[in-house]
């Protein structure tokens, strides 16, 4: 028995030791607690991009991340990237995340100067004209352009705010910040000019982004002193904003306070603005809804008829299209009676229309307003308004909508396009939920429209998917494809059939493009399983090509241009040998792979990682890493049981994955990881450098993001990289439907499109927009413009 207690001890003992080294070993566990700001990146690649790119974020968050740009873009990770802000009037910042061997690899890095500093233990780097510093404890890398910085550096011991709501921060948005509302112009998002100057509090705001648009999520911290705006809702149940209904399309700027009981939001302003609770009863006590729009005060009540019995200080000014106009004779009412939440000067007039009354301070503002009521001309009927609807909340304590000209005085920069933007609170016990949804909306009828451009028939089935093929001539793309009698076909980007060309044979994967005489003109070339093609731009045979071969090729053509200077080598793979060619049809006698009677079962792959170049492919159970001569480079130990996916370049390690569904990954010392993506056996994925997109049945995952597609047989997904855009394919060969989706999972407005192949992503033509390529049926391609 006492065996047994001293056994329980001591597994509290090393379980209250590893509880004490995963907290150590959490980066956010060093932020200082003076941070003044803290973006916590999920999406790192797609952060950096968006924070150039996007209107919006480049103007809130762009200034202070140039400082910290350097080390984050030669950051290879899927981790969390903290990057804190200690004081907003200074450029400092600290950057923290995760490391790893292939975190940060300065041979990689043109124009780096480092040193090591010793005394410190620290690393200093200059990449251009930009310095900083860095250096590793407790598996955590740190970095800043501040030496002090990175001096002081040490574990926080303690929870704070800050760590609190670091912690509670969503994982599946790009990015989250932290801040203090009060002194950072990153609380510009919170539209709220009295929240930001009354509350030192942090805020946690996650972003999600989609093209131009922004939304985010998060948490307004109040205190329990009466001394926020945001208090001033206490023990008040959020109302649905009614006053949209009525305020004009064109409003600029519309702030919407909502209650339950005026009574209660009465007596926390009093206390707010130490005044005695009073229990003088207005017609205020009959309302739900206050907002202020531009020169207009709205009130929303569920009984405006006795509203208009309890005002007594009025006069009807005169009768316009049969509602009546009165005259306000206590101008003065609001101006003190809701501060700080909202001050109007001077309510001269009014009227009451459904469920509202309408306050202004000229009679030509009111018959204006009672102009577009009638019309149905308001905020809530306009298109851009809708537009962004399904993203707002049912209820809020605060509503605060902003059109283009208001964001654009409110945050100092031109945004033409975003016509309706909205930030919701909704307060709960010192905090309130924050809701925000800024969107670009382009008066176009036909914007994000998806029209069918042109089909093209073949003269026999189509054997694989059509591609597209860069044409050199007037730099467009032409279409590629073959049919069941083994003719290649090259389609114009108008859908003219160029040319056609018997083959012997299937083309083995995608047809690859080199430049063999290097001088802009692009040839086509690719093997079937007993020949190798190099074909000119009108589909003639280039001498000495098609090389013929007995034995028959199992792999597609691999092409490396080792150093891009057009040096091509034409590597084909038979059973368990390679054989490599240049240009010009010759072997290179350099190569040479000893294969020791192992089939190869993936295309071979040329990657290069800093300096190095490096030949990868997979083989029964085994991963091979060769260099140029073929000889082995990295050598991979453990046995593999791969799946039937391609191997790629991910994070800087060659990846992909086996048939138990894991991702595998092996570092360029041969280093092996396994991570459980809860894939089933039959699954497919593919990579770029740092996105990583998988499916297995019906479940589509891109980067941290799942969708759930309707139940049916799904083509492998496919990455495409245009216009500074990722965008993945797959389709439904069931149902026949071709969907197409954003880096940040979202469909692409009027997918998905009828089609029965996997599709391929191009810009075939000069005019703006993408086409997407696949098939209407077994003989024929469909071509969808994206507009």
């Amino acid at each position: 028995m006492k065996q047994f207690g001293f056994l329980l001890i001591l597994l509290f003992v090393l379980v209250s030791c590893q509880r004490d080294y995963n907290y150590s070993k959490s980066p956010y566990k060093f932020l200082p607690s003076e941070s003044e700001v803290v973006i916590s990146i999920n999406e790192l690649n797609d952060f950096i991009n968006s924070s150039k790119k996007h209107t919006i974020l480049k103007s809130i968050y762009n200034k202070e991340l140039n400082n910290a740009s350097e080390v984050l873009k030669n950051l290879n990770t899927s981790n969390k990237v903290y990057v804190a802000f200690l004081n907003s009037s200074n450029p400092e910042n600290l950057i923290l995340t995760k490391n790893d061997s292939t975190l940060f690899i300065l041979d990689s890095i043109p124009n780096h100067i480092s040193e090591k500093l010793s005394e410190f233990n620290i690393t200093k780097t200059q990449i251009d004209s930009s310095v900083f510093y860095h250096k590793v404890l407790n598996n955590v890398f740190a970095a800043s352009n501040s030496l002090d910085i990175i001096k002081n550096l040490k574990l926080n011991e303690s929870k704070n705010d800050l760590i609190n709501l670091i912690e509670t921060a969503e994982e599946k948005t790009i990015a989250s910040v932290v801040f203090k509302s009060k002194t950072s112009n990153y609380s510009n998002l919170l539209f709220s000019a009295g929240i930001k100057e009354l509350n030192n509090n942090y805020s946690l705001l996650d972003i999600n982004l989609s093209d131009e648009n922004l939304h985010f999520n998060g948490i307004v911290t109040a205190t329990d002193s009466i001394s926020q705006i945001l208090d001033c809702f206490k023990n008040t149940i959020p109302q649905t904003t009614k006053t949209t209904n009525i305020a004009p399309a064109n409003t600029n700027s519309l702030f919407s306070i909502s209650y339950n009981d005026y009574n209660v939001l009465n007596n926390n302003l009093k206390r707010f603005n130490s005044k005695t609770p009073d229990s003088t009863k207005t017609f205020l006590n009959f309302t739900n809804e206050i907002a202020l729009a531009d020169n207009a005060l709205i009130l929303h009540s569920l009984d405006t008829d006795l509203i208009i019995e309890t005002i007594e200080e009025k006069s009807i000014a005169e009768t316009y299209r049969d509602i009546d106009i009165y005259e306000f004779e206590n101008p003065e009412f609001f101006k003190t009676r809701l501060q700080p939440i909202i001050s109007y000067e001077s309510a001269n007039y009014f009227f009451k229309y459904d469920d509202f009354i309408v306050f202004s301070n000229t009679i030509e503002t009111i018959k204006s307003i009672l102009s577009d009521a009638l019309n149905n001309n308001t905020i809530a009927s306009s298109d851009t308004f809708k537009n962004i609807s399904s993203n707002l909340s049912d209820d809020a304590s605060i509503f605060i909508f902003k059109n283009n000209k208001a964001l654009s005085e409110h945050l100092g920069i031109e945004t033409k396009n975003y016509h309706a933007n909205v930030v919701q609170y909704i307060y709960e016990d010192n905090f309130a939920h924050v809701n925000g949804v800024i969107e670009e909306f382009k008066k176009k009828a036909a914007s994000n429209s998806v029209t069918e451009t042109f089909t093209t028939s073949l003269d026999a089935q189509i054997v694989s998917p059509p591609q597209t093929v860069e044409n050199y001539i007037n730099n467009t793309h032409d279409i590629a494809v073959q049919d069941a009698n083994n003719v290649l076909y090259l389609i114009s980007n108008s859908g003219n059939v160029l040319w056609k060309k018997q083959l012997q044979g299937k083309i083995l994967g995608k047809i690859e493009q080199i430049d063999m005489y290097k001088n802009g003109r692009l040839q086509l070339a690719f093997a079937t399983p007993n020949r190798l093609y190099v074909l000119d731009r009108n589909g003639n045979d280039i001498s000495p090509f098609p090389k013929k071969f007995n034995d028959e090729i199992t792999q597609p053509l691999s092409v490396f241009d080792y150093d891009k200077r057009k040096n091509y080598r034409l590597l084909i793979t038979q059973g368990k040998k390679l054989l490599m060619y240049d240009a010009k049809g010759k072997s290179v006698s350099g190569f040479v792979y000893k294969s020791n009677n192992k089939t190869i079962t993936s295309q071979p792959k040329h990657f290069r990682i800093g300096s190095k170049d490096y030949i990868v492919f997979s083989t029964e159970e085994n991963l091979k890493i060769l260099n140029r001569q073929g000889s082995v480079r990295v050598d991979v130990k453990d046995k593999i049981r791969f799946s039937n996916n391609e191997i790629y370049l991910y994070q800087n390690k060659f990846t992909s994955s086996n048939t138990l569904g894991q991702l595998v990954q092996v570092d360029t010392r041969g280093n092996i990881s396994r991570k459980d993506l809860k894939l089933s056996d039959k699954h497919n994925i593919t990579t770029t450098s740092k996105t990583l997109v998988s499916m297995y049945e019906n479940k589509l995952f891109i980067k941290t993001r799942r969708v759930d597609l309707d139940y049916g047989v799904y083509t492998a997904p496919k990455i495409f990289y245009l216009n500074d855009k990722i965008y993945i394919t797959t389709t439904d060969l069931q149902s026949k439907k071709v969907y197409l989706f954003d880096s940040q999972a979202k469909l692409i407005p009027n997918f998905p499109v009828f089609g029965t192949s996997t599709a391929e992503l191009q810009k075939l033509d000069k005019s703006k927009g993408l086409e997407l390529i696949t098939q209407a049926d077994d003989k024929t391609i469909v071509v969808y413009k994206l507009h």
